[in-house]
């Protein structure tokens, strides 16, 4: 009894720290299906030109997801406040595209972004995208399936160039 104790005191004092970690969840339905994936810190990055005009690079590992489903690869474009989603992909398990923004169907990024004082950038939302199977993905051909998205917790400290 008093080792559960202990170890919810120390989640309890440990939710603040991990709150403020880099990284954070994206999760929603690709079609019906639950998905989550976590930001991957290290390997996604961003690159602003001015306070309003820059880009984001996003690379999230899966946590739930569909069989034949990895990770997800998205770049958001910003300019004076509007967000863009320019590219969407999602990876199979052996980081071979599978399904990828559809030009018909399109797609928008509904992000909050934040720059912090040492350096990172915060960023929350939803992520809107028709996708379509890639060719050669072992898919049917011109597959389309909805991707909707929650951006929760998303920080990035690593800047591109």
């Amino acid at each position: 009894m008093r080792t559960a104790a202990l170890s919810l005191i120390a989640i309890c004092l440990s939710a603040p720290v991990l709150a403020d970690q880099p990284g954070g969840d994206m999760t929603g339905f690709l079609e019906e299906t639950p998905v989550s994936w976590r930001i991957d810190a290290e390997r996604s990055e961003y690159h602003f030109e001015s306070e309003g005009i820059g880009s984001l690079r996003i690379l999230a590992e899966p946590q739930e997801v569909p069989s034949g489903i990895g990770s997800v690869r998205l770049m958001v474009m910003v300019a004076d406040g509007t967000t863009s989603l320019l590219e969407l992909r999602l990876e199979d398990e052996d980081g071979n595209p599978a399904l990828g923004l559809s030009s018909e169907a399109g797609g928008q990024a509904m992000l909050d972004i934040d720059h912090d004082n040492d350096g990172s950038l915060h960023f929350t939302g939803v992520i809107e995208a028709g996708l379509m199977a890639y060719p050669m993905s072992g898919r049917t051909a011109g597959e389309r399936q909805m991707l909707v998205l929650d951006v929760d917790g998303g920080r990035i400290t690593a800047t591109g160039h």
